[in-house]
């Protein structure tokens, strides 16, 4: 008589598959190799965020500690899912990544795309933290921060925690660089390419030209915006950021179409925010 084989006990089975699970997890969650954080890391699932770095977003981000209980939650996820997909490296003395650096910075990136729950700067997977000023092979120059197209983000740190000694300045290097690299993964090829609305870029920009032309004459005392905006659209568009994160009230009492132009590409608003306890803006720009 033909013997047929035994079934694999459901047990068996069970076992493979819960160790199989817990492997993924160790891989995603504790494995900091550059594979991982660049291949890998990027299909990460939201975890709850690790305590440590709980006293650095509630003591440096008044936009958080504004936030609703529940949209709390939601920022604390997307800074733990950041800090699991970037690679943070030392450089120029810097002894260690400690837990305030690596809040800090993930805190600065999800502030400026809470409005964009699955933008990540996925391009961007290494940070280079310098002690300060460093100076730059590639511009030939000293820098406090720069966006890399080659998928780095280099700040100094000394001039990066300065941006959290007052929230009212206008002045924050951290919103400032992730500015220029929201820009960036607009427009280079990566997986987040092209995800907010061109329309209302257009519309900014345009408004920006104006604004741009008043700081190189001189023309308005007014303005919050500092010198450097005039520089070019790009580090207007950046400076724009800071005023609009840290002086909210100022910057739409002075030009109220540029904020909403502003607040519609960010699909975020800080002055909504303080009313609501939720920044996110739904409407788009008329024509």
């Amino acid at each position: 008589m033909e013997q047929t084989e035994a079934p694999v006990p459901l047990i068996v089975i069970l076992t493979f598959l819960f160790f199989g699970i817990a492997l993924v997890y160790y891989i995603l969650v504790y494995i900091n190799s550059s594979f991982v954080k660049k291949y890998l890391k990027r299909y990460l699932f939201y975890r709850k965020m690790e305590k440590k770095y709980q006293p650095y977003l509630t003591h440096n981000f008044p936009f958080y500690n504004a936030l609703s209980d529940k949209n709390k939650l939601h920022f604390e996820k997307r800074v733990q899912r950041f800090i699991d997909m970037k690679q943070f490296i030392p450089r120029g003395g810097i002894g260690e990544i400690t837990p305030e650096m690596k809040a800090l910075i993930a805190g600065s990136a999800i502030q400026l795309t809470f409005g964009y729950p699955y933008i990540y700067f996925k391009h961007f997977w290494r940070i280079l933290i310098y002690p300060d000023n460093y100076y730059s092979t590639i511009t030939k120059n000293y820098h406090k921060g720069e966006v890399n197209l080659g998928g780095l983000i280099a700040l100094s740190w000394k001039h990066f925690k300065e941006g959290f000694r007052c929230h009212a300045d206008g002045i924050h290097l951290g919103f400032h660089e992730m500015a220029h690299a929201l820009r960036l993964i607009n427009i280079v090829d990566n997986p987040e390419y092209d995800f907010y609305d061109r329309r209302v870029m257009k519309a900014f920009d345009r408004e920006a030209r104006r604004e741009i032309s008043k700081i190189r004459r001189s023309e308005s005392t007014l303005s919050p915006f500092r010198e450097y905006a005039g520089t070019n659209k790009d580090e207007f568009f950046a400076v724009a950021v800071e005023v609009f994160f840290e002086q909210a009230k100022a910057f739409y009492n002075y030009n109220p179409r540029l904020y909403r132009l502003l607040s519609m590409l960010l699909k975020t608003d800080p002055i909504l925010l303080a009313r609501t306890g939720d920044p996110r803006v739904q409407k788009q720009v008329r024509r």
